[in-house]
């Protein structure tokens, strides 16, 4: 019994080390980031904007400058080392039409945390891609959110 014990202490552990560990890696990617999208010859001005919860969990949303669209919502970020995955399927009102905009950014941040340099396909409104997508950190990082008051 007492080796169950000692076993059940050890997952527990190590699992509150793993989360935290995860939950700091996510956070490295919070603020605000600019970046420009080679679109077939074209340069797309794009912004991203990220969110981290206490618990890790990131909401991300993206602006497309030139085209005046905002709030383009990501519908699951990953980001695991250095590479992130961000997976888009939304809708959005532009020039009074509504459009779904759908697709896959993968790529890879950078040692020092501040840019982070991929591919964005586009599977909706109109398959395209993969087309180059680079993006700069503006400005520090936020400070890590201070944990919620024990009761």
């Amino acid at each position: 019994m007492r080796k169950f014990q000692m076993l059940k202490f050890f997952v527990i552990a190590l699992s509150v080390v793993l989360s935290g560990s995860l939950c700091r890696a996510q956070a490295a990617l919070a603020g605000d980031w600019e970046g420009s999208l080679n679109a077939n010859g074209n340069e797309v001005h794009i912004v991203w904007h990220v969110t981290v919860a206490a618990d890790g969990t990131v909401t991300s949303t993206f602006d497309n400058k030139d085209e005046g669209v905002s709030g383009i919502k990501s519908k699951v970020t990953n980001f695991k080392d250095s590479k992130l995955t961000i997976t888009v399927d939304d809708q959005v009102e532009a020039n009074g039409s509504t459009i779904n905009i759908r697709g896959t950014f993968e790529g890879t941040v950078s040692a020092d945390g501040n840019e982070v340099s991929g591919t964005w396909t586009q599977t909706d409104p109109e398959p395209q891609g993969p087309m180059d997508l680079h993006f700069k950190r503006t400005g520090a990082p936020p400070a890590p959110a201070a944990p919620a008051p024990k009761n």
